[in-house]
Formats: C-alpha cells, sequence, structure tokens
C-alpha cells in the first residue's frame, strides 16, 4: 500500500512539474509573441521641402527662364525624380506686384529629366513662363505642394521685364555651367562663365574694388551713417561672355557692359575656398564685435597673435569656463557661417544689417516681404514681447537686394539681454 501511494505521489508530482513547465513555456511563448506584435514598422521619412531659392534671365521678347535651387530633406539620390514626382505638386502664378491679386498668367511645372537635375544635395529645376506684354514688372510666385499632409511651400521672386539691369538677362554659372548660382560669391579656385539664354559670345568688364567694408552699427545707433569709404579700383578685366574664367585675387567684383556708366552692372565677390566658414584666427576675431564692448573688440583687434587674443577673450567672458567658452564658439561661429551663406552681397553676409541680426537673435519667427522692404518678426516669449526689425531695400551698384535696418533707441532694452545670454553660453541653438 505505502508502495502505491509512493509511486501515485511521484506521478502527480511529475504530472505538477510538467505543467509547471508547459505553463512556463507558454508564458515566455506569450511574451515573444507579445514582443513580436509590439515591434512597430520603420517609419519611413517623407521627403520635405526646407528652403527655395529662385532667380530668373530674360529669354526673348515672349519668354524669361526661372531657376529654382531646392533644398528637399529625406530625398533619396538613387530616384529623386521619382520621389519629386510622386511626392510634390509644382505651380507658378505670375501677378503684377506683392498685395494685387490680379493674375497675369499661371500653370503647372512638369517634372522631368531634362529641366530637373540633382547636384550636391539640391534639386536644381529651370522652366519657362511667358513675358507679358506692356507689363514693365511682375511678381512670379511659385508652390510646392506636398501631397501627404497638404503642406504648401512658397517662393517670391520680383521681375523686371524691363531688364534694364545686366543680371536681368547675365547670370553666373559655376563648374558645369548648367545653372546661374544662387548666392553673390565665387570661390577662388571655381572656373565660372558670364552666361545668358542665347549662345552668342558678349564683351563684358569686370571692375575689381578693394572690399574693407566696416561691420553694421548697433540697431539703436540712430545717428548719420559715415559716409562710405572711397573704393579705389584694383584692375579692369575684359571677358567674354559663354568663356570660362578663373579669377585668383579675392575682392569684390563688379560686370558692367561699360566702364563708363557702371549703374546697370552687378557685383559678386571671388573669396577663399573655406567661405562661408571662417577658420583663420584673423578672421574670426572681427565678428565678435556684436557681442562685445568697445574695449573688448579694440583689445582683441590690436593683439597681434590673433589665436592668443582670441583664447583669452573667450575665458574672459565666461571666467575661466572652457565648457561655456567652447559651447559659445560653437554656437556664435555657426551662426557666422550661416550669415555669410545667406546674406552676402557686396560684403560679407555677418557685415550686413540682416546678418548682425541674424546672429544675434537668430532665424525671425515670421517673414513679411514687399517689393522694398522686408519685415522681420520675432514671436513672444516670458522675457519679451513680439520684437520686429524693418528692413528698406535701399538702391546699390552691386546688388539689387541691399537693406538697411531702420533703427530705434528702443531696441536697446531688448538688445542688450540677447547680448548678455552669448556672453553666459545662454543661448539656444
Amino acid at each position: 500500500m505505502k508502495k502505491v501511494f509512493f509511486y501515485s505521489f511521484l506521478v502527480i508530482l511529475a504530472s505538477c512539474i510538467s505543467n509547471k513547465k508547459i505553463q512556463k513555456a507558454q508564458r515566455e511563448l506569450t511574451k515573444t509573441t507579445s514582443k513580436a506584435t509590439s515591434i512597430q514598422p520603420e517609419v519611413v521619412a517623407k521627403p520635405a521641402v526646407v528652403a527655395i531659392k529662385s532667380r530668373y534671365l530674360l529669354k526673348d521678347s515672349s519668354s524669361v527662364r526661372i531657376y529654382l535651387e531646392l533644398d528637399i530633406e529625406n530625398l533619396k539620390t538613387n530616384n529623386a525624380l521619382t520621389q519629386l514626382k510622386e511626392h510634390f505638386r509644382f505651380s507658378w502664378l505670375l501677378q503684377p506686384d506683392y498685395g494685387v491679386r490680379d493674375r497675369l498668367a499661371y500653370g503647372k511645372i512638369e517634372i522631368t529629366e531634362q529641366n530637373t537635375i540633382l547636384k550636391e544635395g539640391k534639386i536644381l529645376l529651370n522652366f519657362e513662363i511667358p513675358r507679358p506684354k506692356n507689363t514693365p514688372k511682375g511678381l512670379l510666385l511659385t508652390e510646392i505642394f506636398e501631397v501627404e499632409n497638404s503642406k504648401k511651400s512658397n517662393n517670391d521672386l520680383a521681375i523686371d521685364f524691363n531688364g534694364i539691369r545686366l543680371n536681368d538677362r547675365f547670370g553666373v554659372f559655376v563648374k558645369d555651367f548648367s545653372m546661374p548660382i544662387f548666392k553673390n560669391y565665387i570661390s577662388q579656385k571655381d572656373t565660372f562663365q558670364i552666361k545668358s539664354t542665347i549662345p552668342q559670345a558678349k564683351e563684358l568688364f569686370l571692375i575689381r574694388y578693394n572690399n574693407e567694408f566696416e561691420p553694421a552699427q548697433s540697431p539703436m545707433a540712430t545717428s548719420i551713417r559715415p559716409a562710405m569709404k572711397s573704393m579705389d579700383v584694383k584692375e579692369i578685366i575684359k571677358i567674354q561672355t559663354n568663356t570660362p574664367i578663373l579669377l585668383p585675387n579675392e575682392g569684390l567684383y563688379l560686370a558692367v557692359e561699360d566702364t563708363v556708366y557702371i549703374k546697370n552692372g552687378f557685383g559678386f565677390m571671388i573669396v577663399d575656398e573655406r567661405f562661408p566658414r571662417f577658420t583663420r584666427p584673423e578672421k574670426l576675431a572681427k565678428p565678435l564685435i556684436y557681442i562685445s564692448s568697445s574695449q573688448e573688440t579694440k583689445t582683441v583687434n590690436e593683439t597681434k597673435d590673433a589665436k592668443q587674443a582670441l583664447d583669452r577673450y573667450f575665458l574672459t567672458v565666461t571666467g575661466g569656463n572652457q565648457m561655456v567658452s567652447k559651447k559659445i564658439i560653437k554656437t556664435y561661429y555657426h551662426r557666422i557661417e550661416d550669415a555669410n551663406r545667406l546674406f552676402t552681397t557686396y560684403k560679407e553676409g555677418w557685415k550686413t544689417d540682416k546678418g548682425m541680426v541674424y546672429i544675434v537673435l537668430g532665424p525671425p519667427n515670421k517673414v513679411q516681404r514687399s517689393r522694398d522692404r522686408e519685415v522681420w518678426m520675432y514671436a513672444q516669449s516670458q522675457n519679451f514681447s513680439e520684437i520686429i526689425f524693418t528692413f528698406n531695400r535701399k538702391p546699390n551698384q552691386f546688388t539689387e537686394n541691399y537693406y538697411e535696418l531702420v533703427r530705434y533707441p528702443e531696441y536697446q532694452s531688448y538688445w542688450y539681454p540677447f547680448v548678455e545670454a552669448w556672453r553666459t553660453g545662454n543661448v539656444v541653438e
């Protein structure tokens, strides 16, 4: 009887152990299944428009050639054309001016292998629009519609159909000479051409000037601006359009049809190959003027060893805190690079009024633009109410995009807290 009981106990015990193993296995299987089902499919980022740049060249009496440079993120290089067609719809509208909604012409922009190329990570697109009769000027509005989320990205381009200025008819083409550049500077190592939309060559002149211009004055400086320094002509070079050119000398150049009547030419800068970045200590020192006292600026610029002066400056400002110094240096000179890339005209972008505001406050939250004015708005925060900066377009022989800031003493209460934030390392990039 005892043996029977003992064997029965073993059977029951084995059965319990087996059940426990089965239950454990089932739990493990449930966990595995749960993990498998909880794994989310990989989210593929959709292409999205980041920035649009545009320019035009008058082609003939009936049409205008439009060029776009598109910065589109998450675009695969191996099938960029297909993605553009799938994810976006392109269209344009021509109206008389800002605020005037009359439609002079409109149409769709087709994406083809003939008018679209991928170059250095950017999409370069060109198309033609009709040139309206008896219309001296117009405003071209280009729209890129994202199919998935119905988001619209727009670009505005003021067009002078009279073609008075040389850059209405001629552009600077670099490297493979397929598209005009969308900036006002060329690296001294790059070969370029000045071209129009017609193949016939034309004789032009390049006038080189010294370009040691002063940085922008503070937004509070309402006194009369000092007169611009006289500009000495360094050399005059005769060139042919549609012909490769390499200029070894840095400086400001003015392309003109006539060396006597130079009003309607256009300017560009020849810069070192590192531009828009600054890496040399002697160039890094000068932009500190926007966050420094006059005595600090004087000390840095008068010290013979520029690198030593910079090191001493940042360590003094931060009380010897190397971590904060490194943060300020990285963020500040990133803003300098952005300003050079975005706002360089006849002088480096960091020296312009727009460049100064951009460096200290960062990109605006909103921009309102008319033919002769830009208004930058910075949103309210806990520390300040909405700040508005107005830039008026001014006549300039080198560029049509020269803007001056309208200055007010009241900016002082906003400006200095931002400067102090830079000096304490509290600016957020």
